[in-house]
């Protein structure tokens, strides 16, 4: 029976639970790639009663179905089945007791290393050793223990044969010759990987331990855990470290899962169940006020803890909201610490809706069972497959390496004589105004049309506006481009809405000062809100129904979004791209965010030809040094990404406007650079391109410091100028063509990411007509290629979209914000998406940004416009890039590349 669990066991059904259940399974099925940090639900017995622990026990129960396990889970309670370990602990026993026991079909073996090797290292007494062998011996203790549960070690160990050399010389001889190879190489390899994977920058022991950089290594450091250690006598610390290698462990087991046919099938989270609240000094407790920090230390999603416990000081949550706790993690993917909701559970007649949801789902839906004789044929016959495509490969792997051998640069390095297109002559608010009289014009058409029966609806611009006659900051805040697409796509909107009275809803837009750097974001929020409450107590209805904008990640403009999500209006947002915007169920967006960015640019930088390595030849990058400011959300972010995806990195981190930030232990951890001037800036990096010249600098930072940064480059460092700069979407067309800089720096090569090149190539007709709208109002001029522009036309054009379904949806009866929300949760324009001037714009259901967004990264060139160094994502229904390079050599990063991790067919 999985788990020892008792058969009667069952969820009581307590009023509402069964919101609860349904959320927190939800939460369990949830496969990787799609999951935040592990969750743990702590269930609050707030009187006396056994409800908390009966749910618990329920849960393991539903977890189960004809006596297999139909998800992965732990039920700790009661003694483990095993000799008992002492210094290990009941608990932690008992944890790995039951995962080994309760794995659902086609799991597989769960493999649990560095669990076992911290086991291992708590339950060795290394008294009698001198302290000067102690690091030697806890190795080669764990190397044999290792070696006990391994075939192969073990036979490595037998052939090598034992400490002592025979008294023959036939067998001294073969002794001195075996020993080395099959006994002494196989121990010092296992010590010093081991070692290395414990200690490397951004492990959880290191983290955990505080080890410094060049400190003791791992097994020497490890030797404070053993049994007669000092302060070995405190549980503490080792459980915490149990803990933490038992995360670290099931979090591995869900990576690279298209390897494994097994890993393929590890589509759910392993769930640790405590139906028993812990007593006074147990290791119960210790775990439990541990495990969000654990979670952290070790980037943790594909586990989830339930645990029974008594009332505390801090504040429960009903069923019903913990339920809406649960959801809203849904959503949102990433590590961090553990989130935790703690329900109050209390005794409670039994309810008949609940008894009935549970009577008529007994049990969790996870989709068909496995088997476990499935993955074994698989792997059966790929081993087949391989060795008969490995032949056929080569040849074919000689000629793929030929053609990709070749060191044209990307992009050329010159452009034509096209020029670049100047400021405009007018000032910079007057500039402005004339798109703002655009939408008043608009708005004036939309209240006669009102009065004629149209149907008329108001929607929210939050922007930054033109303050200042001075073009300096004006044309990096984007305050032009963005207004510019909302006038444009306006106009097309109630053009359309004149034409299709029965579909389509006029709009009023309300331009919204955000202030410098959305600093006046919250107010005007706050205020909007008020506006929208008194309305509704007016008895007016619902004729605000949403806000586009919120073009900047920063902090303010997250507690804009809070406020408006709080007041129920759905959100559009135009440039900003840092994935912490999305963290509200009211928010989505038309840009492609810097998950998705980071990654196409990292598989940019390692296979195009783009670092100059000699005349008129160039190779991909072996490392980057990564420029982001870490007091900025979207920089931040969009570094850190990159990091991720390339690999090789060292980060410089430029705190603009808080010179006095001080870097974080992580960052310390990891070695990152911190510089106040750029002047230092560009003296570390120069320093790195002479030592390995394959570099190159990835620009993660805002754009008005990328002009200063290359004039010091070129002034103060013994590099000539000489580099190779790839910009995040920050550093956009506008202001590219604006400051010129591979006219100014002949030996810069400067290649970015964009979302749109509207002047020059438009992904559809969509786009074309989008292009001629412009040209017709504004001419060519600085933000003709500005991607800004068509993305905040865009992002208009999605809640319009929204507004009109609500509208056919609603029939004669009234429409408001909520049926807008749920016709964009639904995704607008269904599968095929909505064609968008950017590009096609498909929302999955719930989803929060567009699917395959497609993005540019462009080059810069000398006199002429950009042009295309690569193109991913779709243009149109049924027109996507999916490969970049010469002759199309590399696949193009894609966003089920992520989500399909950890999905298999049997």
């Amino acid at each position: 029976m999985p788990g020892g669990m008792h058969m009667t066991a069952s969820v009581p059904p307590l009023p509402k639970i069964e919101l609860l259940i349904d959320a927190l399974e939800q939460l369990v099925t949830l496969p990787p790639g799609r999951r935040g940090p592990a969750p743990q639900i702590l269930l609050t017995q707030l009187t006396e009663g056994p409800e908390a622990g009966r749910i618990a026990d329920g849960l393991c129960a539903r977890f189960s179905a004809g006596g297999r396990a139909r998800v992965p889970f732990a039920q700790v309670a009661g003694e483990a089945e095993a000799p008992r370990q002492e210094h290990v602990g009941a608990t932690f026993q008992k944890i790995e007791e039951e995962l080994l026991r309760n794995r659902p079909g086609g799991f597989g073996r769960l493999r649990l290393p560095q669990f076992r090797l911290m086991c291992g290292i708590v339950e060795a007494d290394l008294a009698g050793c001198p302290s000067g062998t102690q690091a030697t011996e806890l190795r080669n203790r764990s190397y044999e223990a290792h070696c006990a549960r391994s075939v192969f070690l073990s036979a490595l160990q037998a052939v090598s044969g034992g400490e002592e050399p025979p008294p023959s010389i036939p067998g001294t001889a073969w002794y001195w010759l075996r020993r080395p190879l099959f006994g002494l190489l196989p121990r010092w390899w296992y010590g010093r990987r081991h070692g290395r994977r414990m200690t490397r920058k951004g492990s959880w022991y290191r983290t955990w331990a505080e080890l410094p950089e060049g400190g003791p290594g791992f097994f020497a450091d490890a030797c404070r855990l053993t049994v007669g250690a000092p302060g070995a006598a405190r549980r503490e610390p080792i459980v915490d470290v149990l803990l933490r290698a038992l995360l670290a462990d099931l979090e591995r087991a869900f990576r690279h899962p298209r390897l494994s046919p097994w890993g393929r099938r590890r589509r759910h989270r392993v769930v640790l169940v405590f139906p028993q609240p812990p007593a006074i000094g147990d290791d119960t407790g210790r775990l439990l006020e541990q495990f969000p920090q654990a979670v952290e230390h070790t980037g943790c999603t594909g586990v989830m803890l339930t645990a029974a416990v008594r009332p505390g000081r801090e504040r429960t949550e009903s069923f019903a909201e913990a339920a809406i706790t649960l959801k809203s993690w849904i959503g949102t993917t990433g590590a961090g610490g553990a989130r935790v909701v703690r329900v109050g559970v209390e005794p409670h007649a039994d309810d008949e809706d609940a008894a009935r949801w549970l009577g008529r789902y007994p049990e969790i839906a996870v989709g068909r069972s496995r088997s476990d004789a499935a993955p074994r044929v698989e792997a059966a016959v790929a081993a087949v497959a391989g060795v008969t495509v490995l032949g056929l490969l080569g040849g074919y792997g000689v000629a793929v390496v030929t053609a990709r051998s070749d060191t044209a640069c990307l992009g050329g390095s010159g452009g034509d004589s096209a020029g670049r297109s100047r400021l405009p002559k007018k000032s910079p608010q007057e500039v402005y105004q004339q798109a703002v009289d655009a939408i008043d014009e608009q708005n004036e058409k939309a209240v006669k049309a009102a009065r004629s029966g149209a149907v008329v609806r108001t929607v929210g611009y939050l922007g930054v506006p033109v303050t200042a006659d001075d073009w300096s900051e004006t044309k990096y805040s984007g305050a032009i481009p963005e207004v510019r697409g909302i006038a444009l796509a306006q106009e097309e909107i109630n053009e359309e809405a004149a034409d299709q009275k029965s579909s389509k809803v006029w709009l009023k837009v309300r331009v919204m000062d955000a202030g410098e750097r959305f600093s006046e974001a919250p107010a005007v929020a706050e205020k909007l809100k008020k506006e929208i409450k008194a309305a509704e107590r007016a008895g007016e209805g619902e004729q605000f129904l949403g806000v586009v904008g919120l073009g900047q990640s920063r902090p303010d403009t997250l507690r804009a979004r809070d406020i408006l999500a709080g007041a129920g209006l759905p959100l559009i947002g135009t440039a900003a791209t840092a994935e912490e915007m999305q963290n509200s169920p009211m928010y989505r967006q038309v840009a492609p965010d810097n998950h998705r960015e980071a990654g196409i640019a990292a598989a940019f930088a390692r296979h195009a030809n783009i670092v100059q390595t000699g005349p008129r030849t160039c190779a991909p990058a072996r490392k980057a040094v990564v420029i982001g400011d870490p007091t900025d959300i979207y920089s931040a972010n969009l570094s850190d990404r990159f990091a991720e995806k390339f690999g090789d990195v060292h980060h410089i981190w430029y705190p603009v406007r808080r010179p006095s930030a001080s870097p974080s232990a992580e960052q310390k951890a990891r070695g990152d650079e911190w510089v106040s001037h750029t002047s230092q800036m560009v003296t570390s990096i120069c320093r790195r391109l002479k030592e390995e010249p394959r570099t190159v600098v990835y620009w993660a930072a805002r754009a008005h410091e990328f002009q200063n940064f290359l004039t010091d480059f070129d002034r103060l460092t013994g590099c000539n100028g000489q580099s190779t700069v790839l910009g995040g979407n920050d550093l956009d067309n506008a202001v590219v063509e604006q400051q010129r800089p591979s006219e100014k720096h002949l030996r810069l090569r400067l290649y970015y990411a964009a979302q749109a090149l509207a002047k020059d190539s438009s992904p559809n007709v969509k786009g074309d007509d989008f292009r001629r709208r412009y040209a017709a109002a504004y001419k060519s001029d600085l933000w003709s290629n500005d991607a800004r522009v068509p993305l905040a036309s865009d992002a208009l054009g999605v809640l319009s979209e929204g507004i009109s379904a609500a509208y056919q949806s609603a029939g004669t009866a009234p429409f408001g914000r909520g049926g807008v929300q749920s016709a964009l949760d639904r995704g607008v324009g269904g599968a095929e998406g909505l064609r968008g001037a950017t590009g096609s714009l498909i929302y999955g259901e719930g989803a929060k940004v567009p699917v395959n967004k497609r993005l540019l990264i462009l080059h810069d060139t000398r006199g002429g416009s950009p042009e295309i160094a690569l193109e991913c994502g779709i243009r149109d229904s049924g027109d996507e890039a999916k490969t970049w390079g010469p002759r199309g050599a590399f696949d193009c990063p894609r966003d089920q590349d992520d989500d399909e991790d950890g999905k298999g067919d049997d």
